[in-house]
């Protein structure tokens, strides 16, 4: 069987994605990324030790959103895909968020990419396409030569949610008889092929899911395939220092590497984050480099900073983990049963991440615009002094041990190939 897997070419997308390769592969089968060459982040893609294809044009994803971080667009606007609470969900605002949603699918989907993917795709024949949320151009490419694809989360289901949203909306008024831009424009990208719209152009045949199950949404139309999240972190040798057992509470910081890479620039204050943890009795790790620590005058004692830490074996001796909510972030502590306080930014799922693993009872949510040193320091003091969080957290951590490997899924994605 061949297995085509596309997605968004920036190293979270492509370490979340990896992990379903390596289980086709190591079952016998061939399997490639293709899709556009970001020329910042290549090497991801060769860490994966998969095959891989550039097709298009180059897609400098920090480049364009440099372009754009002061627009009023999907990422950086006033209506964002990453709001969760319900009493802004007003009809300007779902209507506004799904169209500028399809405008970045359109952004990421050109036609002239698509054509030469269908071109090779009717060369190379896969059997099986697994694409990425924001990489409509798999779906087009898979319906136009006629063979199954499913999706694959890095994160909670944005698009699902917002498409349910504007689905409720619709059917709340009948009245409106308007075209949905989202199937109008697949409807047109697929006749360019000979093919016809069907609703798995949304969300695919199935959609696989890594991600504990409290962060799935209620009412949306997706058929998942639940899998254990596999923690996938940038290849290096870990320092000693990783494994020792610590002498105090150890703490993890990380904003992650999103923003520091495209934007150069934190959506919250890393003087607060660092004031709020220099007063506790615990020693923290810090994945800040120094563009990041430019702003703090003095790093506190207890503070260990470094670029990069392999996250996976870092959290296993944690007792808490504060970051911005990130899925591959939440998944890394998830599995090692580290109660998180997130600070969530506003790319695409952080907040609604955060409000579900308070409401399950294994992390807090601390907003933007509540953060202080103040703010920061209790929240860290309640996730070590409150026994819930830690004995929540490894609830959540064996109930993510007990869903099925990505190698026990395999048989079904043969199945879903075989039925064409």
């Amino acid at each position: 069987m061949r297995v085509m897997l596309m997605v968004f070419p920036t190293r979270t997308h492509v370490y979340s994605m990896a992990p379903v390769g390596w289980a086709l592969a190591a079952a016998g089968h061939e399997v490639r990324f293709v899709g556009q060459r970001n020329p910042r982040e290549v090497a991801p893609f060769l860490e994966t030790g998969l095959d891989a294809m550039w097709f298009g044009d180059d897609l400098d994803v920090a480049h364009h959103r440099q372009l754009n971080a002061d627009g009023d667009n999907a990422m950086t606007g006033q209506h964002l895909i990453s709001e969760s609470r319900p009493e802004r969900y007003t009809e300007q605002y779902v209507r506004k968020v799904y169209a500028d949603w399809v405008d970045v699918f359109r952004w990421t989907t050109p036609e002239s990419l698509v054509d030469e993917m269908v071109r090779f795709a009717k060369q190379w024949r896969p059997d099986l396409v697994v694409w990425d949320p924001i990489i409509y151009a798999a779906p087009i490419v898979a319906h136009a030569i006629g063979v199954p694809h499913l999706r694959m989360m890095y994160a909670a289901d944005q698009t699902a949610r917002i498409g349910a949203q504007y689905r409720d909306l619709r059917a709340s008024q009948p009245e409106d008889t308007s075209s949905d831009p989202f199937v109008d424009w697949m409807s047109s990208m697929v006749g360019r092929y000979g093919a016809t719209y069907d609703d798995t152009l949304r969300h695919g045949v199935k959609t696989i899911d890594c991600h504990p199950s409290y962060l799935r949404y209620d009412g949306v139309d997706v058929d998942y395939l639940p899998a254990r999240f596999i923690p996938l972190n940038k290849p290096m040798a870990i320092p000693r220092w990783v494994l020792a057992e610590p002498a105090r509470p150890r703490v993890l910081l990380t904003l992650g590497i999103s923003n520091r890479q495209t934007l150069g620039v934190e959506e919250t204050s890393v003087g607060n984050l660092l004031e709020g943890l220099a007063d506790l009795d615990v020693e923290v790790i810090a994945t800040l480099n120094a563009a990041q620590l430019e702003s703090v005058g003095t790093v506190p004692d207890n503070v260990r900073a470094v670029d990069f830490v392999p996250m996976n074996e870092l959290l296993a001796s944690c007792s808490a983990i504060v970051h911005q909510g990130g899925g591959a972030t939440i998944g890394n502590a998830v599995v090692n049963g580290v109660p998180q306080l997130v600070i969530p930014g506003t790319t695409w799922s952080e907040r609604v991440s955060a409000a579900a693993q308070v409401k399950r009872g294994n992390g807090l949510l601390l907003d933007l615009a509540d953060v202080t040193a103040a703010s920061v320091r209790q929240g860290v003091q309640r996730l070590l002094t409150e026994p819930s969080f830690r004995s929540c957290a490894l609830a959540v951590r064996d109930e993510m041990a007990a869903t099925p490997t990505l190698d026990e899924l395999v048989p079904e994605l043969e199945r879903i190939a075989r039925c064409r």
